[in-house]
Formats: structure tokens, sequence, C-alpha cells
């Protein structure tokens, strides 16, 4: 098994099939999404080695040129996406929004003191601004993509996924104990005085990601190769949640194993990708 960097040159016999790009349930610290299904027993051969462009705290738009705002990873990505590298790669896999629902502060309300349910914290135009400059460079870069796998005279398979609902608590990325990021949801909802009540924000959260979720959904389509994994309600939320959760944002390796059993081994099965 092998998952390069992006920017790594490839060995010979150890030519990656599949093409991941995204943030950090793809970058996590030997914690990931990528090395969760790289590992499974169920994968087939074929697909262990892989490679990823992009890095913790990803944003989608950092993957495309926008008007006014080239993407910092477009230039690797067309690389990629070019006929050679695209010989090889057959699978593309694509994680990301996570980061940029932060920097939208999550679609709150400025101010949110004296809220009693998470409706009332969350604006309807706030969130409407966060998933059309989610699906602005999501339409973008599946544009790209699938012209790539067009240019090779093959049908795609792309693959994309949503999120489950993690617990705002204020817990941070840790190295060795030491805070290194975030935390990310709580900081956000301090900012725009949300209660400090942990149901209520735990609400906001689930409204967040189904919306997410929902734009996300919208692009699957079958018939042209292109996949989305719905993760809503794999992980606990409950008084176990810490078992499922390392921090607010990334699962534990136990709970990024589940995901991968429940939601994505069945989809990689019907593709041809996973052994039945």
């Amino acid at each position: 098994m092998t998952i390069y960097d992006g920017y790594q040159t490839w060995q010979s016999g150890e030519w990656p099939t599949i093409l991941a790009i995204g943030d950090s349930w793809f970058w996590y610290p030997k914690n990931n999404l990528l090395e969760a299904l790289a590992r499974h027993a169920l994968l087939k051969s074929d697909y262990e080695h892989m490679v990823c462009l992009g890095q913790n705290g990803a944003l989608l738009s950092d993957y495309v040129d926008l008007p006014g705002r080239p993407g910092r990873f477009s230039a690797k990505l067309k690389e990629l996406l070019a006929p050679d590298p695209m010989q090889y790669i057959t699978v593309f896999l694509l994680s990301g929004a996570g980061n940029d629902a932060v920097d939208y502060g999550l679609g709150l309300n400025d101010d949110c003191a004296g809220a009693t349910t998470a409706q009332q914290c969350v604006s309807e135009d706030g969130l409407r601004v966060l998933v059309r400059e989610l699906t602005k460079a999501m339409s973008l870069l599946l544009h790209e993509v699938l012209w790539a796998f067009d240019a090779q005279q093959r049908m795609p398979i792309v693959v994309l996924h949503g999120y489950d609902y993690p617990v705002p608590d204020g817990r941070p990325f840790t190295l060795l104990n030491i805070p290194f990021a975030g935390p990310w949801l709580a900081t956000a909802m301090d900012a725009r005085s949300v209660p400090a009540d942990l149901e209520l924000r735990k609400g906001i959260v689930r409204i967040l990601i189904k919306r997410i979720n929902d734009a996300f959904a919208r692009y699957a389509q079958p018939s042209r190769g292109i996949y989305f994994v719905d993760s809503l309600d794999c992980l606990s939320s409950g008084p176990d949640y810490q078992r499922d959760w390392v921090n607010e944002l990334h699962p534990t390796r136990r709970g990024f194993d589940r995901i991968v059993d429940a939601r994505w081994i069945p989809l990689l099965q019907q593709l041809g990708i996973a052994k039945s």
C-alpha cells in the first residue's frame, strides 16, 4: 500500500489507480479515510496505491480557478488530470467542505444570544451563501475531472462523500497532548454568542451537516459515473461519542473504520473495487 502526496514521484510498479483530493478527512495524521480504505481487507489489490492532493485545512475552492481567485492546488491538479497520469488513474475520490463551512461562520446569525433552539441560530441566507460557494467550486471541479476521463475514452468512477454529525465540544487537534489546531465549531459558535448548551449546539451542527450533505448528494449520477457516499448517522453523537470522534471534526480510527465498513465498502463492491 502506498499513498503518495500529490507532489511526490511515483515509483515503478506502484502506479496509483486512485486519485484523491481533499482536506483533513484524507490527511489527518495516521488516521484518516484514505488510510481506512487502503488497509481494508476487502479492497482489491489493484486499488491499494493512491495519490492524494490537498492538505489539512484545504478548501474546495483551492482546486479550481474562480474569477480573481486562482486555486493554490489547481495547477497541480491539472497536471494529475493530464493524459499521462490519467492512463493509470481509474477512480477519483473527493473530500471537502468542513473548512469552507467554518470560513463562512457555519451559516449562523451574527448574534445568537438568547436563542433556545438550533433553528433560531441558523441564518437561512448564510446557509444559502455557504452552499452556493461550495457547489460553485464542486461543479467546476467535477467538470475538469469528467473531461479528464473523457479524454481517456473511459467511463469515470467519481466518488464524493458527505460528513457525519460531529459534536462541537471544543476539543482541538492535538499532537503529543499539545493543541495544534482548532477548535473550529465551538470557536465559530462562541464568536456569534451561541449559548453554551451542548445539545443546542449539536442541533446547529445537524442542520449544517445535513444541508451540505443534501447539496452534495444531488451530484450523484451513476449513469455518468458519479457516486455519493452518505455518512450520516454512522457514528455516535450520544454519550459515547468520543469513541468515534477524536475531536470536533475528525473521527477516531475506529470511527473511520466504521464509516468505511458501513458506507464505502458496499458501494465499492458494486463498482468492482472491493471484493464481495
